[in-house]
């Protein structure tokens, strides 16, 4: 009998074949597959804030930019003063920054440097609520070009945030427990375990300048911090 060895060959490999997929089939029957379950947790908080933010701005015009460093330097002294004199302390008052640019005139499409505009930054951080309602004259009369609308905010908000999502996750395995137990299942170990929310600063503005004239609407009112988690355990 003569043999073709090609034909020898294929009979082999698909023979080889057969068998080890026949391993792997009996392998799998042998090992069950791993029960999981996923869920999402969430949960949202209520935060007071407990600070106020706003920035203060000194700008002067003119030639000579030491005469202008002169005259803006002289006013943040002033008002650094009066933001002291209110109780707000040095380590909550920042006044180093400072820009210096060139001013242009447009004359029949030609422009022309005339000056210079130097400016300078005051920002400052206080947990009296009243204070930017009650400051804001002084702060004009005192040389201020203008002042920033106020930021109520927290002076935690990652902590804030952190106590959010160790809520969610205690929420997420609640879920788990209670799917699982109509069925008589067991609840394992996390297999998985993924953030879904971003921490956000905990800041709006505050109230119209008519609102906060008065010192009975000055109220913080409250802010929510949310936290959400995907989770998969084991199901035994």
């Amino acid at each position: 009998m003569i043999f073709s060895f090609p034909r020898v060959a294929l009979v082999l490999c698909i023979w080889c074949v057969s068998s080890l997929a026949q391993a792997q089939v009996s392998q799998a029957q042998l090992i069950p597959s791993e029960r999981t379950i996923s869920v999402q947790g969430s949960a949202t908080i209520l935060v007071v804030p407990n600070q106020l933010e706003f920035s203060v701005s000194v700008q002067e015009r003119g030639e000579e930019t030491k005469y202008l460093q002169q005259q803006v330097q002289k006013k943040v002294a002033d008002i650094v003063y009066l933001l002291q004199q209110n109780g707000i302390n040095d380590r909550n008052i920042q006044s180093m920054e400072m820009s210096l640019q060139p001013h242009y005139e447009y004359d029949n499409g030609k422009r022309t440097q005339t000056d210079f505009i130097l400016a300078r930054t005051i920002y400052v951080t206080h947990n009296d609520f009243t204070v930017y309602s009650t400051l804001m004259q002084a702060l004009i009369k005192a040389g201020a070009t203008s002042i920033s609308p106020a930021q109520l905010t927290h002076s935690s908000p990652k902590q804030q945030y952190l106590d959010a999502l160790k809520l969610a996750v205690e929420d997420a395995k609640k879920r788990a427990l209670t799917m699982l137990e109509p069925l008589q299942a067991t609840l394992g170990d996390v297999l998985f375990i993924n953030e879904q929310s971003r921490q956000h600063p905990i800041a709006y503005r505050a109230k119209s300048m008519v609102m906060m004239e008065s010192a009975a609407v000055d109220l913080p009112g409250e802010k929510e911090i949310e936290a959400r988690v995907s989770v998969t355990f084991l199901v035994r």
